[in-house]
Parts: C-alpha cells; structure tokens; sequence
C-alpha cells in the first residue's frame, strides 16, 4: 500500500513538473503585429506594427482648398521611416509634390492600421490629421492651414484638406 501511494505521489509530482516546464513562448507584446495571446514566455520575434507602414509610396491626391471644390494633387512621394527603436508606435512620415522639400511629419500609430498625424507646425504652415494602411495602400487625410494677414492687417486662417493615397513600393 505505501508503495502504491509513493507511486501515485511520485507520478502526480512529475506530471506537474513537466507541465509547468512547458510555457507557450512567442511574441507577448500586445502592440507587435505576430501577438501570441497564448505565449507565456516572450521569445524576442516580437514585429512592431509600425513596420507594415515604412517604406516609399507613389502616390497623388486632392486638396480642398474652397468648400467641395477638389483639385487634384498629382506626382506625391510619400516615405515613412521609423522615428526610434524606442517607442514600438512612432514613425515618420515625409511627402512631396516635387516642387516643393519634403516636408516631414510625426505619427503614432492608434491602431493595428490606424496612426495619427499630431498636429505640428512646419514654416508658416500647422499640419494633422490621420491616416491608415490596407495592404499595399496608404491613406491619409491631413489638414494644412496657415495664418494670413489681410490688407486691412487682420488675419485668418487659410485652411485646405487633403487626402493622399499612395501604393508601397514592392522591395
């Protein structure tokens, strides 16, 4: 009998040792696109969802610049790189007409395809709005305004919207 139970003892112990020595390991970041909700141990393969959205982009556009009259706003690059290795939600997107420098905005990421434009003023010009990715496809909705003064030396604000698309290019 004492041997039967030594057994049993011995047998319960060992099952519990080796279960509790078989943790899930993956990716335990909530933020990181390969989330493993099941990992219990983080095995450093953890790919911050800011990735999917770095690279360069072809793309065009509109701009309201009066009430429901769209211009059309051709030949945009659109480069997004990554701000720090630090924070796993920023990253910065740059966009160009060509005509003009690139002009270079910082985001953060809202969202698994999601990311804000905080509102930032470059020049004389004050940027923000949003934007999102779906596959290859790049959106944005930004608003751009800039302070005039008048001939009669009062200011206003002069407001313009636009949406952006662009494709990533294939690497």
């Amino acid at each position: 009998m004492r041997k039967n139970l030594f057994i049993l003892v011995f047998g319960l112990i060992s099952v519990i040792l080796v279960s509790s020595c078989d943790k899930k390991r993956g990716c335990t970041n909530p933020t990181a696109d390969n989330y493993d909700s099941e990992a219990v141990e983080d095995d450093d393969t953890c790919i911050p969802t800011r990735f999917k959205f770095i690279g360069t982009y072809d793309g065009y556009g509109t701009i309201e610049d009066e009430p429901n009259v769209l211009v059309s706003y051709d030949q945009i690059g659109v480069t997004i790189t990554d701000e720090t290795e630090a924070d796993q939600l920023k990253f910065i997107i740059g966009y160009s007409n060509f005509d003009v420098p690139v002009n270079t905005l910082d985001c953060v990421l809202n969202g698994t395809y999601d990311f804000n434009i905080n509102r930032q003023p470059i020049g004389v010009y004050t940027y923000w709005g949003s934007g999102n990715i779906n596959g290859r496809v790049l959106e944005i909705q930004m608003t751009r305004t800039e302070e005039i003064t008048l001939p009669d030396l009062t200011t206003t604000l002069d407001t313009i919207f636009m949406n952006l698309y662009g494709l990533k290019d294939i690497e």
